[in-house]
């Protein structure tokens, strides 16, 4: 799977998206200039990373649903969109070849929630490093 994520995203993007990230920079616009198979990568690393980050900074009290209570839930984003594709489809990865614009637009929203979080957790790691 990890092989498939540096295939499906360069190494000039996912270091592009962690300077932007690190200089506190909206990471979303980014997607803009990449094809499908590269924005389903931007948004599997950007859950390693939220991953990486959260176990580094709450270790065995970091839970995926952290992350996820931040984000819009897929039948409230479905309806804002009045998308009528099966609640399963939405997940981003399959709905890229069938809706592209709508997956894109909540790829975005998800990766600036896990860019805030990650923020967060270096703040974290920080002020704790200070005592």
């Amino acid at each position: 799977m990890l092989a498939e994520l540096r295939l499906d995203l360069k190494l000039s993007d996912r270091l592009d998206i962690l300077y932007h990230l690190f200089r506190g920079e909206k990471i979303s616009p980014l997607i803009d200039n990449l094809d499908n198979h590269a924005v389903s990568g931007f948004q599997k690393f950007m859950w390693e990373k939220t991953v990486e980050f959260g176990i580094v900074c709450r270790g065995k009290n970091f839970h995926r649903k952290e992350v996820t209570r931040k984000m819009t839930p897929t039948p409230i984003f479905q309806q804002k969109q009045r998308c009528s594709e099966r609640a399963y489809n939405c997940k981003g990865t399959q709905c890229l070849h069938i809706n592209p614009n709508c997956a894109r637009k909540k790829i975005k929203e998800h990766v600036d929630v896990m860019a805030d979080l990650i923020r967060e957790y270096i703040r974290i790691v920080k002020h704790k490093q200070h005592f």
